[in-house]
């Protein structure tokens, strides 16, 4: 059997990921060869040219866009409108509203369309119309509605598109009864490249999020940051992906291999340790995919001061005592904001999570020695959550001789605070005398 997939969403996802063995998955019509396979099950808004039995689902991914004459009859539109996307190859079952300009609204054709192809409806003014790139443009239009494209604009700004599947048709069943019409694809559905940024936890293959593992199962290309990523996560690759570590690529390297699968239209995971808009450094290459208008996404990841946390069977917040958690790193070779120096910081005493900074443990010592009483309870942990972890307890005071004398190095945090290991205070939530919604 085969399975072909022309757009892309978390249905068609979950297709792929469940196929069984005896499914192969094509997303071109054209790559198939029918007379290999007994039937064919399609997703997909076009219509085939097929020849063997075939189960189509209809996914709801199109906009039509309508503009018409004031008080336009709506007599025969709609079988006009069907007929002649059947003609261009698109299936009108798969349209999911109508987007038309604001003063058509209202318009007896329009009502007649929404509630007989069961669509919603979006309408625009003509300002968020006017500036839209249109390959059809019409000043009577623009005379008429300010703008000049209804049709066409009204699609396109509905789908976040740039591309129109049809351009705008003209009808007229009876004379002063114009009408026009044009369809978009959803942009976000569109089969074309797309980079997912995924957290991949602290470290522990199966701490990862079910979503992006699922999604290091898809992606043909896997760059992960294999100086903090343990290569084990790459293990949940598909045979045939390309996995590739970045720690020993330029920023410029990771770009172009990035941009190379994606202006092939595949799938890339971008695999950052635990969460990635946590010391991520995410946002440069985001910046380059804003600057080439690439699909981007970003699935968080559990970030290695929660793994603390459960390491240290601590709860980092104490009932009327520590409510505040920082996180925060030394200065290094990246300076610091001033007003973010961590001697400034120390001075609420909160339970302190110190990044990236196990090789200037004697300036972070010194600083949180400022604010911070000397038998302070610390805790460096060496690798959260992977086979080789350690965790070493002690007092702020003795915290530089912990971190050196143990040899811990990059993949170091460091907790600070009255948090760790405490088993004092009661939290009202349980209390009988605390009343709220579900105990009155």
């Amino acid at each position: 059997m085969a399975l072909l997939l022309d757009i892309q969403d978390s249905g068609t996802r979950n297709l792929e990921r469940t196929a069984p063995p005896h499914v192969d998955i094509y997303n071109s019509f054209q790559e198939i060869d029918q007379k290999r396979y007994e039937a064919l099950i399609i997703v997909s808004p076009f219509i085939y040219p097929v020849v063997i039995p075939t189960l189509y689902y209809r996914p709801h991914v199109l906009s039509l866009g309508f503009g018409c004459r004031e008080n336009c009859d709506p007599s025969g539109v709609r079988e006009y409108i069907t007929a002649r996307l059947i003609e261009a190859g698109i299936s009108p079952t798969s349209l999911t509203n109508l987007a038309t300009i604001d003063i058509k609204k209202d318009e007896p054709v329009v009502d007649l369309l929404t509630h007989s192809l069961i669509l919603s409806m979006d309408s625009y003014s003509p300002d968020e119309l006017r500036d839209i790139t249109v390959p059809n443009p019409s000043e009577k239009v623009r005379e008429v509605t300010s703008s000049p494209s209804v049709a066409e604009a009204a699609a396109l700004r509905s789908t976040g598109n740039t591309r129109l599947l049809l351009e705008k048709q003209k009808g007229k069943l009876s004379e002063g009864n114009d009408f026009t019409f044009a369809v978009a694809m959803n942009r976000a559905v569109e089969r074309r490249g797309f980079i997912e940024i995924v957290g991949a936890g602290p470290g522990d293959p199966e701490l990862i999020s079910v979503k992006g593992k699922h999604f290091l199962e898809q992606a043909d290309l896997i760059l992960y940051a294999g100086s903090l990523v343990p290569v084990e996560l790459t293990y949940y690759a598909k045979p045939g992906a390309t996995v590739r570590s970045s720690a020993d690529m330029t920023l410029e390297e990771q770009f172009a291999l990035m941009k190379e699968f994606y202006d092939r239209g595949l799938f890339i995971v971008r695999l950052h340790t635990g969460d990635p808009c946590i010391y991520g450094a995410i946002q440069e290459q985001m910046a380059f995919f804003d600057e080439y208008g690439m699909d981007y996404h970003i699935t968080p990841g559990i970030s290695s001061f929660l793994a603390a946390a459960a390491a240290l069977q601590s709860q980092f917040t104490i009932p009327e005592k520590v409510q505040t958690i920082i996180l925060t790193r030394g200065e290094g070779r990246t300076p610091m904001p001033e007003k973010e120096k961590l001697h400034l910081l120390a001075r609420s005493q909160s339970t302190m999570c110190i990044f990236l900074s196990a090789s200037i443990v004697d300036q972070v010592q010194s600083e949180l020695m400022q604010h911070y009483p000397p038998t302070t309870p610390v805790a460096a942990c060496y690798h959260l959550t992977w086979k080789d972890e350690r965790i070493y307890r002690g007092e702020l005071q003795d915290l530089a001789k912990i971190v050196k004398e143990n040899n811990l190095t990059l993949t170091t945090m460091i907790v600070v605070g009255d948090a760790i290991d405490n088993r004092q205070g009661l939290s009202k939530l349980y209390s009988h005398q605390f009343k709220h919604l579900f105990r009155n």
